[in-house]
């Protein structure tokens, strides 16, 4: 039975500092617990309502887990209360937090570089695009939200678990490996016409409300934009920065 000291414990996980604190994150959800044990992502524990122990998704997936640990069951009302949202899904996995924080001394391959990305929906989604583009290797300034935020893990869908990241990473990390530097930029050229002669790259994508910050927008050696054929403002910039993964990817 898991004990009040545990429930308080594991609370803490919706916050930066909890998560700091006992090295741990959660994660919630049957897609992107699937998605973790796909990557061999080791689980330190899961817990599951009495009702999701007897729904189909269980059984499609509790081979897996009592290979690993027993699940624990707990009630609903516990479930939120470690989840902290209104409507949990029944299933929850605590996983530790990985150690890699810095860029490898050989910098190699293309990166997206997310400046200052503070909104946990957009950093989720910029994460779930660029596993799914195949930019595989993330860097987030400083003043970014952290990747292991419940919100973001639940914006990625298991991404993370196909992502080498850096945190708290200076762009100007970037300048000696022969990247080119490229920075989304609404006044830019149009990413249809650009071409990055096979070279790595690294995309800069900024805040929604400030766009790149201005210390990194002295780095930048090629601003590209995203031509519009209708109407609007502009793009989130989430869906800017994975139009781009797209198309830096595939043109």
């Amino acid at each position: 039975m898991i004990s009040k000291t545990d429930i308080k414990q594991l609370s803490r996980l919706s916050t930066k500092k909890g998560r700091n604190e006992y090295n741990l994150y959660l994660i919630e959800g049957l897609r992107i617990i699937r998605s973790a044990l796909r990557a061999q992502t080791p689980i330190n524990r899961i817990f599951v309502t009495a009702r999701f122990e007897e729904s189909v998704d269980y059984q499609s997936i509790s081979n897996r887990f009592n290979k690993m640990l027993k699940p624990e069951i707990i009630d609903e009302k516990t479930m939120k209360q470690i989840t902290q949202t209104v409507t949990p899904s029944g299933i929850l996995a605590v996983c530790s937090l990985p150690k890699i924080t810095e860029l490898p001394s050989t910098i190699a391959s293309n990166w997206l570089y997310l400046d200052k990305i503070a909104d946990p929906g957009n950093l989720g989604t910029l994460l779930r695009s660029a596993a799914w583009f195949g930019t595989t290797q993330v860097a987030l300034s400083p003043h970014c939200a952290d990747p292991f935020n419940p919100k973001v893990m639940r914006g990625g869908m298991g991404a993370h678990f196909s992502l080498q990241m850096v945190t708290n990473c200076d762009l100007r990390q970037f300048k000696s490996s022969d990247h080119l530097i490229i920075g989304a930029d609404h006044r830019g050229m149009s990413i249809i016409d650009f071409n990055h002669d096979a070279k790595d790259w690294v995309l800069v994508i900024g805040s929604e409300a400030h766009g790149i910050s201005k210390e990194n927008s002295n780095h930048i050696e090629y601003s590209l934009s995203i031509p519009a054929n209708g109407s609007g403002n502009s793009l989130n910039a989430a869906v800017a920065g994975s139009i781009m993964l797209y198309c830096l990817n595939n043109l």
